[in-house]
């Protein structure tokens, strides 16, 4: 099994539904998150955007630049844009994952 890229497909297929279903966003961005982890080796300690943020940006600290979109995520997960801001982590995570 490869843990990353079985979890970043995962985070896409969520980011999928939630076009339809904007509460598939929040665990897309979750996964997404825990697929670059996992690709690092590290273990996600956390179940939320924010705190996978951080934790990822402690090897990528660009990272940080999606904080506001990750606090969003975790409060407003069901709005209609969620799938926007959760497109931003599933992205960022297919370009490092393509770099790696």
């Amino acid at each position: 099994m490869n843990e990353p890229f079985d979890t970043l497909g995962d985070a896409e297929r969520l980011l999928a539904e939630s076009e339809q279903t904007p509460s598939s966003a929040r665990p897309a961005a979750v996964a997404a998150l825990r697929a670059l982890l996992y690709e690092w080796g590290v273990t996600p300690r956390a179940d939320s955007v924010v705190a996978l943020l951080e934790q990822a940006a402690e090897t990528d600290d660009s990272l940080l630049h999606f904080r506001a979109e990750a606090a969003v995520l975790d409060r407003f997960g069901d709005e209609p844009d969620a799938a926007d801001r959760a497109r931003i982590f599933v992205d960022a995570t297919r370009a490092r994952l393509a770099n790696i």
